[in-house]
């Protein structure tokens, strides 16, 4: 998302009610870790509170209540200037989060290598 006034304030607006309408689960809340990716500063990793103990603690979520959800930031100002735009006007946000993490959310299924095991009864499920 790139706009005049974007911030972190927005991304996180925007993770929380991606993953509230995924699960249908208004409780879902979202925290920030800084991290590092090479096309965004500052990068973080968005953590999300677990699916499966609602953030009590759980084998899931190696009993601290979260689980990542994926690596974010706020765009790179070497990365608008490269497609003309201009940093100081505008700012934005990117994200990424796997197709396996979030079937891993949305299904609730504990292990995530669960989905790599060539096992049809597992994935016939789905």
């Amino acid at each position: 998302m790139i706009g005049r006034n974007i911030s972190l304030a927005n991304l996180k607006g925007v993770l929380e009610l991606f993953f509230r309408r995924l699960l249908d689960d208004e409780k879902i809340k979202i925290r920030f870790r800084p991290s590092y990716f090479p096309f965004v500063e500052p990068g973080i990793e968005a953590d999300m509170t677990c699916f499966k103990c609602d953030g009590k603690g759980c084998s899931v979520c190696k009993q601290t209540g979260w689980i990542e959800a994926g690596g974010a930031g706020m765009v790179h100002r070497k990365v608008l200037e490269s497609v003309k735009i201009d940093h100081r006007e505008w700012q934005g946000f990117a994200f990424g989060l796997g197709l396996d993490r979030v079937a891993m959310i949305k299904y609730g299924i504990d292990d995530v290598r669960l989905l790599y095991s060539g096992d049809l009864r597992f994935l016939e499920q789905f």
